[in-house]
């Protein structure tokens, strides 16, 4: 069964558009090498505040339990992810992760 990685980032004001080049340019190809598969980016509002913080979602997917524990093996081990984790202090007013399994449709 898939796992789910959901990245929750609250943005400084006026800060969307350069932190997503940030994570898409920096973060992404090494997702991509851990295993991670990029599900989709959403931000809340839909639009970028020049005066108020967004948040900006990432989903990211894994094929199963052993891919998640291969990924965060990997992610430990990897000085690059610190490094843009340390670089997005300065976007960043805030951040959580959260683990997610996908449940099956209950039976109508």
């Amino acid at each position: 069964m898939a796992i789910y990685v959901l990245d929750r980032m609250e943005l400084r004001p006026g800060r969307l558009r350069a932190y997503r080049e940030l994570l898409e340019r920096r973060y992404l190809p090494g997702a991509r090498e851990r295993g991670m598969e990029l599900v989709g980016l959403f931000a809340a509002p839909p639009l970028e505040l020049e005066d108020a913080s967004n948040e900006l979602f990432a989903l990211w997917s894994l094929p199963d339990v052993a891919a998640f524990w291969a990924m965060r093996a990997r992610a430990i081990a990897d000085p690059d992810v610190a490094a843009f984790w340390r670089e997005s202090e300065t976007f960043l007013l805030g951040r959580e992760r959260r683990f997610l399994l996908a449940l099956p449709e209950a039976a109508a």
